[in-house]
């Protein structure tokens, strides 16, 4: 048995609270209590592990290792980068190689938490007028059963990350900065802005590259990479990189925390634990958009 992180534990151990000894502070949407578990701890048992029937039928030797995969061709090259980015607060200098290691990094957060599936599955039960799943990240069961649909999943998630980076090229890349060190980071960590009017029960699976998006991943409780998609981005084509930051107003934080919130499954993950009461009103309130991140580009 092992606890696999959707979550890089390089990415959440930023968000450690050192009053809590290096613990995290973490909201939980259905009970709203906060509970502090370790960096290492916070993550799903076996939810990379292939299921029992793909491990009989494929010699150790020829199945891959998700989370090592993972580590190795998506993590471990875009470390020292998002490591640069941060001490700097800025992009200024990144070459055009090392801006697509980022943006892989962004498309596999995006394709590998469990929030997508969940997503999915409460979408396809909005349409046919079921009852909605309930709020749970162990959306592939357990690997002791036989489950094309877990093998699938899985196996799909790096081919995901590297289509939708390809895609996601087109975007211009901002690093945005919060004001008071104050961003959150959900279980659902990709989350998207859209110009658009969209449809309650709209299900947005390709909203993160869609034509006129806005899409943030924190990395920092003060630093969020932030992609636009213009609306008349062309794919194959390299979009904009702005080399200095973007300093987001009180309200725009708040309402990029209350997003994240809103679309995590359960967990939300806060920098200080005196956020709490915050965050609930950012992720009740139903606020009215009036930010246009976006004139960043011009």
């Amino acid at each position: 048995m092992a606890t696999d992180h959707y979550i890089p534990q390089s990415l959440l151990r930023r968000f450690a609270d050192h009053d809590k000894g290096g613990n995290l502070n973490v909201l939980d949407k259905i009970s709203g209590r906060v509970f502090h578990p370790r960096v290492e701890d916070f993550g799903i048992e076996d939810f990379h592990t292939f299921s029992s029937d793909l491990r009989q039928e494929l010699e150790s030797g020829e199945l891959p290792t998700l989370e090592s995969l993972i580590g190795e061709k998506f993590e471990s090259p875009a470390a020292p980068l998002l490591a640069s980015v941060i001490a700097s607060s800025t992009l200024e200098g990144l070459a055009p190689a090392e801006r697509q290691v980022i943006i892989e990094f962004i498309a596999l957060q995006y394709v590998r938490v469990p929030g997508r599936m969940f997503d999915l599955r409460s979408a396809l039960a909005r349409g046919f007028g079921d009852q909605e799943p309930a709020r749970t990240l162990r959306v592939f069961g357990t690997p002791t059963k036989p489950d094309q649909l877990r093998d699938v999943g899985l196996l799909g998630i790096p081919i995901d990350a590297v289509g939708l980076a390809n895609v996601l090229r087109r975007a211009h890349l901002a690093l945005a900065l919060a004001p008071g060190d104050l961003a959150v980071v959900g279980d659902n960590p990709v989350i998207v802005h859209s110009y658009l009017e969209l449809s309650e029960n709209f299900y947005p699976a390709f909203l993160v590259s869609a034509l006129g998006s806005d899409a943030f991943l924190p990395i920092s409780p003060r630093h969020i990479l932030y992609l636009h998609t213009a609306s008349d981005a062309i794919t194959g084509t390299c979009g904009r990189t702005l080399p200095g930051p973007l300093h987001l107003s009180a309200d725009a934080m708040n309402y990029l925390n209350g997003l994240q919130g809103k679309a995590a499954v359960r967990y939300v993950v806060m920098p200080r634990q005196d956020q709490e009461a915050q965050l609930k009103v950012d992720i009740s309130t139903q606020t009215v958009d009036n930010f246009d991140f976006k004139r960043a580009f011009g």
